[in-house]
């Protein structure tokens, strides 16, 4: 029902109370109706226009209408307001209320950033997580090793990122720790305890370049077991047992028998060198092997030497051991490392193939330069000396000629025994690279016959095999 039946209706109910109440005034009643008539009038009036209203006029009745519906609000006088007035008030509240919300939605915004920034800030600050370790751990049984790559460069992909120099430093340091050489089986002479070989290991650096840096990932962050590579001995027990089995070297020189002190320094010089046997890449030392030459030890003073012979003083003989033991080493094509001449020719063997010594001073040295262990034998005879190289029947060996030592008997001279004779000099080509030792001569082939494998020369050493490599002639025979 609209305003003008409602406001009919309310007129109707005043004017059937004014007549049914037969005692009021007809005054009050003719107000009401001229108020109900002028609210009629101004509703037509507005009804009448409102084909001509625009949008903005219906918005803002449709505004009055809404607020004559409100309990409080419609006791107001509605009717005096404009429509489009109501329209225009209400547009502007909405824009005032729609500035007001996005200015505070800027503020809003603008307070958060300010709130955030700091924050963001602080969090750029923080230190970055620290990427996972790349870890080589190596391992040989309880003992562990370890390194973080990424301390060297490694990024974590490519291995073309590490150090090297450093990591092969690291590893080289490891290997210094863990190899264990191979031990050779020993035995200080012929016939004494032989010490069992020993198997060792090196580190395996090659496996760890060539086929675990192509692959580093597989290989970090857990233990990995250090490969290793077994080193074999170069000497067993079965090449100590054979060393006496194949004679390589062999040299005799003579002396007077009859001049008995003489005799019994070369018998003493010659037992202290007996059955030696020396491992590859040993070195033998005259000096240190017979040691020092002196009455306690049993050497005589001799009076008498031979023409040439040096003496240290305590007489002759100990030189001829020397020099018989540098020929034979020689005709085995050993390597002499160090060997002095005497300044003066020697009877006992050919010019310049003489090995002086002397305690303090000269020696006698050479090296064991195969690759199997070698053993020297001593004999002593009536008048001779035969000293004998051995070694076992598969050694490579490259014997040379030297020649033979004289068969007549050396001339002999009267010294003070108590005083040494001229000095000694170095020989031609004594360093370290040893005699050339292609001296020419041969040996009787009859000395093949005169020794045994143990080193005893009967006297057929007398009639021949002092000559170049003992008489074997390059033969495998003992």
């Amino acid at each position: 029902m609209d305003e003008r039946e409602r406001m009919g209706k309310s007129g109707d109910r005043v004017s059937s109370g004014v007549v049914g109440r037969a005692g009021e005034g007809s005054a009050a009643g003719e107000a009401g109706e001229t108020r109900i008539g002028r609210i009629g009038q101004s509703r037509k009036d507005r009804l009448g226009e409102q084909g001509a209203q625009s949008v903005f006029d219906r918005t803002g009745q449709g505004l009055i209408r809404l607020l004559e519906r409100m309990p409080l609000i419609r006791r107001l006088p509605l009717d005096r307001l404009n429509p489009r007035a109501v329209s225009g008030v209400t547009l502007a509240l909405v824009l005032v209320l729609a500035g007001s919300l996005t200015a505070f939605a800027f503020m809003g915004e603008a307070k958060t950033t300010e709130a955030v920034q700091p924050a963001r800030q602080e969090t750029e600050r923080l230190p970055e997580k620290p990427p996972e370790p790349a870890m080589l751990i190596l391992q040989d049984g309880e003992k562990k090793w370890e390194m973080d790559l990424r301390s060297i460069g490694y990024d974590g992909e490519d291995i073309a990122t590490v150090d090297r120099e450093k990591l092969e430093k690291w590893l080289k340091e490891i290997k210094k720790e863990v190899d264990e050489p191979a031990k050779d089986a020993r035995m200080e002479r012929w016939g004494a305890p032989i010490q069992p070989a020993k198997e060792g290991r090196r580190m395996d650096l090659k496996e760890i370049e060539e086929n675990w840096l192509p692959h580093l990932s597989d290989y970090l962050n857990e233990p990995q077991e250090i490969p290793f590579i077994a080193e074999k001995p170069r000497v067993t027990e079965k090449d100590l047992r054979a060393v006496n089995q194949r004679r390589i070297g062999r040299y005799t020189t003579y002396f007077d028998a009859s001049n008995v002190n003489r005799t019994t320094n070369i018998r003493l010089s010659a037992a202290a060198i007996n059955n030696l046997v020396l491992n590859p890449g040993e070195t033998f030392s005259f000096n240190q092997v017979v040691g020092q030459r002196t009455p306690e030890r049993g050497y005589k003073p001799a009076a008498v030497i031979v023409r040439g012979e040096y003496s240290e003083g305590i007489g002759g003989g100990i030189c001829q051991t020397s020099s018989t033991l540098y020929n034979s080493v020689d005709a085995a094509g050993l390597r002499v490392t160090v060997r002095y001449s005497h300044s003066k020719e020697v009877t006992y063997v050919p010019a310049g193939r003489d090995a002086t010594v002397s305690w303090g001073g000269p020696d006698f040295r050479f090296m064991n330069s195969l690759e199997k262990p070698i053993m020297i034998k001593t004999y002593v005879g009536e008048g001779f000396i035969t000293v004998s190289i051995y070694t076992t029947p598969d050694a490579k060996v490259v014997q040379r000629q030297v020649p033979p030592a004289p068969k007549f008997q050396a001339k002999q001279v009267e010294v003070d025994p108590d005083k040494p004779t001229d000095d000694a000099s170095p020989a031609s080509g004594s360093g370290q690279g040893g005699d050339s030792g292609n001296s020419s001569g041969s040996g009787g082939s009859s000395g093949n016959n005169g020794g045994n494998q143990t080193g005893g020369d009967p006297s057929g050493n007398r009639d021949g095999g002092q000559g170049a490599a003992g008489g074997d002639n390059g033969t495998n025979s003992p």
